[in-house]
């Protein structure tokens, strides 16, 4: 295999990739991106054996063929090379490629495709086909609830489900969970359930960007995103998720509207005075003012007074700052709403006004007083 690139062009194609590699690995061929030739491009591919990614690229070719280079360490020569065309050619004898730039030379050792995972390819999947910016949006007001406890297995995913024209995503680690949905661009007649891993969905936030469609292949346990020039394989994770619907409260009878910006650097600066071991902050909500007041030990004490629109008795209710911070980031309405019932029972923080009351809403629980 020869090939002629220009640098940047590899380098961007590397970086895209390169993530799902893992860092430690029992494979040594899995630190490794496999590149293959087609007719005027090279398919860049790497693999941890729950995800895959594949990446083409326009390219000269000379020689067709296939190689195996190691992701991290081609990453970094190629971000210290001149920006000019590369050159690649593998030597078969010796299996070693020889990377050249100019008067620039080197030569790394490579592994034999042969022995890189195969990656699904779908065929005869039908796809399902979506905006971009719409799965983008969805991930990203969604992920970062996901669970990272390994031995919650079920959790560590996007709970992913159509039906009946609408699109739901939900999150949750057990102390929290966000649910998004959409029913704008939804086909009706799809009946789907899958637990896509939060790997997978954090790549998928990363690399969609554009208002051009994705298209999505599921089958029983695995999934595959093609968009670009870029096409995503996972396996899906096998389990229940929990019953979300059970999970929002029903019943509540005290509501607040804060100012989302205010709100959100309130929250900001309550978050400087705490630490790993006390991170919560106290509401005291009374009339039209809420106080927010932080204690920790050996560190200080914090509180500051905001107006808000208020409906209900007084309440003292305590929250993990990074948890009611994470929503408010995603949060794009002027206002906030917050619903609670008492002090023991989780709350509910959701955009306020324009957009639909169950669009997008995120329970947290409580921390005990």
């Amino acid at each position: 295999m020869k090939i002629r690139i220009p640098r940047q062009d590899l380098l961007d194609a590397v970086n895209k990739v390169k993530s799902v590699v893992s860092a430690k690995s029992a494979l040594p061929i899995l630190s490794h991106i496999l590149m293959e030739t087609g007719d005027a491009s090279v398919k860049l591919s790497a693999t941890d054996l729950k995800v895959s990614i594949e990446c083409t690229v326009d390219c000269t070719v000379e020689t067709a063929g296939a190689l195996t280079i190691s992701s991290q360490r081609l990453a970094s020569i190629l971000a210290e090379l001149p920006d000019a065309d590369i050159e690649l050619d593998l030597d078969t004898k010796t299996n070693t490629i020889r990377l050249t730039c100019g008067k620039i030379e080197t030569k790394l050792f490579s592994m034999s495709p042969d022995e890189f995972p195969p990656i699904r390819s779908f065929e005869g999947v039908e796809p399902l086909v979506f905006p971009q910016n719409l799965l983008k949006d969805i991930f990203r007001r969604t992920s970062f609830a996901i669970c990272t406890d390994q031995a919650r297995y079920n959790l560590t995913g996007l709970l992913i489900e159509i039906s009946g024209g609408r699109l739901t995503a939900v999150a949750t680690d057990g102390r929290r969970m966000s649910l998004c949905t959409q029913e704008e661009g939804i086909p009706d007649g799809i009946d789907i359930k899958v637990i896509v891993p939060g790997k997978m969905i954090h790549e998928l936030e990363r690399l969609l960007d554009s208002e051009n469609d994705v298209q999505i292949q599921i089958t029983e346990n695995q999934a595959a995103f093609k968009f670009d020039s870029i096409r995503l394989v996972t396996a899906l994770i096998e389990g229940t998720f929990p019953n979300y619907d059970m999970v929002v409260p029903k019943k509540h009878d005290k509501e607040a509207l804060l100012n989302t910006e205010q709100f959100t650097e309130a929250m900001r600066r309550t978050r400087t005075m705490t630490n790993d071991k006390f991170n919560s902050v106290r509401f005291l909500i009374a009339g039209n003012k809420v106080t927010l007041r932080v204690v920790t030990p050996e560190v200080g004490e914090y509180e500051e007074e905001l107006p808000i629109e208020y409906q209900g008795d007084d309440i003292e209710i305590a929250f993990n700052p990074d948890f009611v911070l994470d929503v408010l980031r995603q949060v794009n309405t002027e206002q906030t709403q917050f619903v609670l019932k008492d002090a023991m029972s989780p709350g509910v923080l959701k955009p306020a006004a324009d957009s639909p009351s169950d669009a997008y809403i995120n329970v947290v629980m409580p921390i005990r007083i």
